[in-house]
């Protein structure tokens, strides 16, 4: 039975694994994370990814033990790729694994890598690691290529076999066994590429474009909310969408580990050489500071809110009460989503962080997320985390992740609840305005 260690047991080594397993193939997941083994093992998916119920069908031994991957016919390497603080690429979980891998390589072992790295880096961090603990040269003791992963978290409609894999090899021998390998799970076909630099290029350049194109939408939704004639971004968007050949974007906050980060991997290996981009660093300052956006809209209709209650005492709210003259001068805002992309636990949304942190200069911030765990939360936002939907004693709700759940609310229900006047900031698009506005909401979206 031909074996294969996945170092790397995340949101793309676990899905990876039980394709693998479910093929036949004797499967080794290894994770230096001690507790995450551990609930697998238990039969739990600490991932969310799959679903514990697949990890119990699965004949997977994970384990936090190098030895256990010892002498395996292929390596697979899904292990993070971040940035650090400057911008430049952090390789050392890449070098790391190569390390442990190289330990651990028999004769004609094939290694691939599937994490996002810049163009050339399977060459010139991988490959030398492999070969400085394996004692081995690759093309001769061992085989190496790269073949980026490209699953879509949260994105059920797309399993690894529904998405064409691209495929690369250090030589023409690693090429056929990782196509190989590869064929045996992907129905939508295979897509070889003449370097590994070619295939690496092309992974990071997938999500530049949605990054850029990203930045055109919400460039444009700002630019709407500045002219004196009514332009809804979202309106255009969708009349826009009725031509073939208009690709749909809409505005809105960018996170996950993919799009804020692929292009600086490619900002920065292309400038090493002399070449500066212009679209992609631009496009990376729209979307990183739409964090000042939202913190601005809601700001702006936070004072907004108190004007109007200030200024019309006897106005009514939705159900026909008295409005009273406020004396909150510290807003509470309650934050609908803290998940980057609907329906998901990943919580890496930087652009979120910061606007909450603005947020919290004015007023108290309040998160809810039916998705991604609660301590996760509160270690990475820094706020008060609730258990169940309360919108009691809150002035404003601020929607950034459209979850399931959320679309389905009661918006009458949800105003009447609220403080007087309450605002609604919804910067996904997920509530009609002329709802929001008929049920009582002062609302502002993009």
């Amino acid at each position: 039975m031909t074996s294969v260690s996945i170092v790397g047991m995340g949101y793309v080594g676990l899905p990876l694994g039980l394709s693998l397993d479910a093929e036949g193939y004797d499967v080794v997941g290894y994770d230096t994370d001690e507790q995450k083994v551990e609930a697998f093992n238990r039969g739990d998916d600490p991932t969310t990814e799959v679903g514990s119920e697949a990890v119990r069908r699965s004949n997977i031994t994970f384990t936090a033990d190098q030895r256990t991957i010892a002498s395996s016919d292929y390596y697979i390497i899904t292990v993070p790729t971040p940035i650090d603080e400057t911008g430049r690429p952090d390789l050392s979980f890449v070098e790391a694994a190569g390390e442990t891998v190289g330990n651990h390589l028999t004769e004609g072992s094939t290694v691939v890598l599937e994490s996002t790295v810049f163009p050339g880096a399977t060459r010139e961090v991988l490959l030398p690691a492999l070969e400085r603990e394996s004692g081995r040269v690759a093309g001769e003791g061992f085989f190496v290529g790269y073949s980026p992963e490209r699953i879509v978290p949260g994105n059920s409609a797309k399993d690894i076999e529904d998405i064409v894999k691209i495929v690369s090899g250090h030589d023409e021998t690693a090429l056929n066994r990782l196509r190989s390998l590869y064929d045996d799970i992907v129905d939508a076909g295979i897509h070889t590429t003449r370097t590994m630099e070619i295939a690496e290029a092309a992974k990071c350049l997938e999500n530049t474009q949605r990054d850029v194109n990203i930045a055109l939408m919400n460039e444009f939704a700002l630019g709407c909310q500045q002219v004196d004639i009514p332009i809804d971004a979202r309106e255009v968007i969708d009349a826009a969408s009725t031509k073939w050949n208009f690709h749909e974007y809409h505005p809105g906050s960018v996170g996950g580990h993919c799009i804020p980060v692929d292009p600086k991997y490619l900002i920065w290996k292309f400038e090493q050489h002399g070449f500066e981009f212009s679209v992609m660093r631009a496009a990376r300052e729209v979307n990183s500071d739409f964090a000042a956006h939202i913190a601005r809209i809601t700001t702006n209709g936070l004072t907004e809110r108190m004007q109007i209650l200030d200024a019309e005492p006897e106005a009514v709210n939705a159900d026909g009460g008295q409005l009273s003259e406020s004396k909150n001068s510290s807003p509470r805002i309650l934050v609908l989503g803290l998940a980057y992309k609907p329906n998901t636990t990943d919580i890496r949304s930087p652009v979120l962080k910061d606007a909450i942190d603005r947020l919290q200069d004015i007023g108290e911030v309040v998160g809810i997320d039916p998705h991604a765990p609660n301590e996760e939360i509160r270690s990475n936002f820094d706020i008060t985390v609730q258990d169940e939907l309360s919108v009691e004693d809150f002035d404003a709700l601020l929607v950034t992740t459209p979850h399931d759940q959320f679309k389905s609310l009661d918006l009458g229900a949800l105003s009447g609840e609220m403080n007087e006047l309450p605002l609604m900031v919804d910067v996904t698009g997920t509530y009609d305005y002329e709802e929001a506005i008929e049920q009582g909401f002062l609302y502002r979206g993009l």
